[in-house]
């Protein structure tokens, strides 16, 4: 059951034809910068431009899941508490993750996978295929507010009872088998 609540996996963008192909990705050190430059030539000779990049990067605005995140003590959701000390992930901008989970005897697991987002909702939608220790696709919901994520997202492939949690009925609103509301939200902060 654990596995299946803390998941954070995700759908494959358009771009990725298999589960597992990166190869048309991005470098996931590299901004995925989308902002428009502003060039200037400098010296006047179109020959030997030397233009000036006036470029203002907000791609990884505060409002933006991409960065890295941490949860911990308090900030662990009820359900995985017991059995986690530690929980960091790194969403990337060309839509790969990677999440590591520290159990109670710091033994770690490594998470990866893509996700998607839809930030037309209030909280936003955020779907994650997982490629790696295993497959599965997870849906559910997110917030960012400054440097504070709230998430909560179940496993809906491979089936397994339990119903995402949706923008309108919000926070808390995981279902399933031995599920109590709201015990499946976890909190991260931004490192």
């Amino acid at each position: 059951m654990i596995r299946l609540l803390l998941l954070l996996s995700a759908c494959l963008p358009d771009d990725v034809s298999t589960p597992g192909d990166y190869t048309n990705l991005a470098d996931p050190h590299e901004d995925a910068d989308t902002d428009t430059d502003t060039d200037t030539d400098t010296d006047g000779d179109a020959d030997s431009d030397t233009d000036t990049d006036t470029d203002t990067d907000t791609d990884a605005d505060s409002d933006s899941i991409v960065g890295e995140w941490r949860s911990e003590g308090d900030d662990i959701s009820e359900l995985l508490a017991p059995y986690f000390l530690l929980i960091t992930a790194e969403f990337k901008a060309n839509g790969s993750y990677e999440v590591v989970a520290t159990d109670t005897d710091h033994a770690e697991i490594t998470f990866i996978g893509t996700y998607t987002t839809d930030t037309s909702t209030h909280p936003g939608s955020i779907n994650l295929v997982q490629t790696s220790p295993s497959n599965a696709r997870s849906d559910g919901i997110y917030e960012v507010d400054g440097n504070v994520l709230t998430y909560e997202v179940v496993i809906v492939e491979p089936a397994s009872g339990y119903t995402a949690p949706t923008p309108t009925a919000g926070f808390g609103s995981s279902a399933g088998p031995q599920l109590e509301a709201g015990t499946n939200v976890q909190t991260y902060r931004r490192q």
